[in-house]
């Protein structure tokens, strides 16, 4: 329930409240219990209710948590007398309110401060400012530029909701508001579509949808409307003098700033707010081509734009002007050592997993060993490899593969960055030099060289690509980013296609993979998913949809199954549950292939056939080609259903 709903309530209990006392006969007015107290009160003569309502004030794990709770904590330490959060009670939100409202020595948080509360409570704040927004699918394409927009949406509220009002000073007719009691509600109707946007806080918001959706950013913001301030709210007993010791010691929280120009106030923030948090970090990348490297002044490549993607959906204000480029062990010592950096593109190892945090993978790449042509080396064997010098960056990865492949480290001649090692090679200082593939040849041309006049003589292996994080940045912002990245891969917009393919395709085109399965098996689990839609489609779908054995194979869930119907909405997908909905008729591929519409057209007319097209592979980064067959099936519902699996094309093919 909303600080401003909940007020509603209780004013309405109190107005009946008094009605009733008139009626029996109490004429009297309420006792004034101002000023009871006798000169200051301290911190721990006060008692304190909240109640759940992250990410204020929340019980995780059996313990008090939350932005209020941390800070409180901090204000009283600042007055010299900390009260700690276990003497905080969580109690229901009537209970908490009655307290400050006719107890004495009373604190209640987090409280939404409004004309009609002034004066029933002493006030200390703001802790915060709510947001308030409108909600929608992504997979909607509503935008709003103004209020004159809203009049054509359903949009979903919270039964005396603040947010209600607010819409009805926009302009917003009265019976465009679907009024619900819960959350839960409302997401059901922007589910089903029986809703069109949702109007509530942008931070309960997130976490709400994170919790019934699994994913903070479910949903995409189309419109701000009014902010509104959160406050500790102090019975009227209390001494102003009390009041203003809290309010002092809050002040100097928000202006005290440690040694990196961040205050306590934003700090206790920025661990609960992600689009906080993450201005508070420091963000690291070495110069590897094409996934990160410097253009123009400033960092570019496919990581920094996939991390700018996953910054415009976590709504926070950093570009790759805020990423700097240092040599790689600088950025490894930094992320090891200093607090709150990230530094990406990095290889995922043993050695290195349990010295960072991990958020990934974005993408993959291949490790080689590039050698001058003219000087027709050939490696047949890990042991041939002892006869060469071998140019790697320190602490790299290629330096890992070399080493587990028993080559000896005496023969490894170190770098500070792939420019130097070039340089190397073009002097005859080295005789190989271990890199990326796709870095490889990047840097060869950045320093005027003829790609050419290199040729891969060996591959040492491929990796998948993560951001890292040092180990003291919170776990809520690691989890966030998380799920901002998985937005950026899956979401689709009006297209069809996700932002992430797009970044891959600007900056690699399609690639080929090796099959893992045959396409006896696709056609197989094809045919065997049209059957069960036969028997039962409604079952069918919904296993499909949970994503449950045989519709994704357990041990390569890169077989799965899907199921467009006749108009091509997607009524199950068993890997990525939020396409299921959409309508792809006329959607593309990021190449611009109406691949779906040719799918339709070849069941209506064969009944069965083949797509090719280009596509994400759920269990490795990166674009390839895809092939997918189909069968045209009528549903147990009597419906007609195109049953669709595919596989990736083989690099040999």
């Amino acid at each position: 329930m909303s600080p401003s709903r909940r007020y509603a309530y209780f004013f309405l209990i109190a107005v009946l409240t008094g009605a009733l006392a008139l009626a029996a006969g109490c004429l009297s007015e309420p006792e004034d219990t101002s000023g009871d107290l006798t000169g200051p009160a301290t911190p721990a003569a006060l008692t304190y209710y909240t109640e759940d309502l992250p990410p204020y004030n929340y019980l995780e794990n059996g313990t008090l948590q939350g932005i209020s709770v941390d800070l409180l904590e901090a204000i009283t330490e600042q007055m010299g007398e900390k009260v700690p959060r276990d003497e905080v009670r969580l109690a229901p939100w009537t209970e908490g309110y009655t307290a400050a409202l006719t107890q004495n020595a009373t604190v209640l948080f987090t409280m939404a401060r409004t004309p009609e509360r002034e004066t029933s409570f002493k006030w200390v704040g703001p802790i915060s400012t709510d947001r308030y927004v409108l909600f929608a699918g992504r997979d909607r394409a509503i935008a709003v530029a103004g209020p004159d927009d809203l009049k054509n949406y359903r949009i979903g509220v919270i039964a005396d909701d603040i947010s209600i009002q607010q819409l009805l000073d926009l302009g917003v007719d009265r019976s465009r508001l679907v009024q619900e009691t819960n959350v839960s509600a409302i997401i059901a109707g922007l589910e089903s579509g029986e809703i069109d946007l949702w109007c509530y806080s942008e931070t309960g918001g997130r976490h709400f949808a994170e919790e019934v959706t699994g994913n903070a950013y479910t949903y995409t913001v189309v419109f701000t409307l009014q902010d509104v301030d959160n406050y500790y709210a102090f019975s009227r007993d209390v001494p102003d003098e009390t009041v203003r010791s809290f309010q002092q010691a809050l002040d100097a929280l928000k202006l005290e700033t440690d040694a990196t120009g961040i205050s306590t106030y934003e700090q206790i923030l920025g661990r609960y707010i992600p689009s906080i948090g993450f201005t508070h970090l420091k963000y690291l990348t070495e110069e590897w081509a094409p996934f990160n490297y410097e253009k123009e002044g400033r960092a570019a490549g496919i990581s920094v734009e996939i991390l700018e993607a996953v910054f415009s959906n976590i709504g926070v204000n950093r570009t790759g002007s805020d990423v700097r480029i240092v040599p790689l062990a600088e950025g490894l010592q930094a992320a090891q050592n200093d607090t709150g950096t990230v530094l990406f593109s990095l290889a995922r190892t043993p050695e290195r997993e349990p010295l960072y945090q991990w958020a990934g993978p974005f993408a993959s790449a291949r490790f080689v060993l590039f050698a001058p042509a003219a000087r027709n080396i050939a490696i047949a064997s890990p042991q041939d490899l002892d006869r060469y010098r071998i140019g790697v960056v320190e602490e790299s990865v290629e330096k890992d593969f070399l080493l587990a492949l028993g080559v000896n480290a005496s023969g490894l001649v170190a770098g500070e960055t792939p420019k130097d090692l070039v340089s190397m090679l073009e002097e005859d200082r080295i005789d190989l030099w271990a890199t990326g593939e796709l870095a490889g040849r990047h840097q060869m041309m950045q320093t005027g060289g003829d790609p050419d006049v290199y040729e891969m003589v060996y591959t040492l292996g491929e990796s998948d690509l993560y951001y890292v994080f040092s180990k003291d940045v919170p776990a809520t912002l690691i989890r966030t980013f998380r799920q901002a990245l998985d937005t950026v891969r899956n979401q689709k917009d009006e297209q069809g296609v996700s932002e992430y393919e797009r970044i891959i395709y600007r900056n690699l085109g399609v690639g080929c993979t090796g099959q893992t399965f045959s396409d006896e098996a696709v056609i197989a689990l094809v045919d065997m998913t049209a059957a069960a839609i036969e028997r039962d489609a409604a079952d069918t779908f919904r296993r499909i949809n949970a994503g449950e054995a045989p519709y994704r194979d357990p041990e390569d869930p890169a077989l799965y199954a899907f199921v467009y119907d006749a108009d091509l909405t997607m009524v199950a997908h068993a890997d990525n549950i939020r396409l299921v909905g959409a309508n792809f008729r006329g959607k593309t591929d990021v190449a611009g292939k109406a691949f779906r519409d040719e799918i339709l057209k070849g069941a209506l007319e064969n009944g069965t056939g083949w797509a090719e097209y280009v596509y994400v592979n759920p269990v490795q980064p990166n674009l390839y080609y895809k092939t997918t067959y189909y069968r045209l099936t009528t549903g147990s519902d009597g419906n007609a259903y195109i049953v669709c699996s595919g596989n990736f094309k083989r690099c040999d093919a």
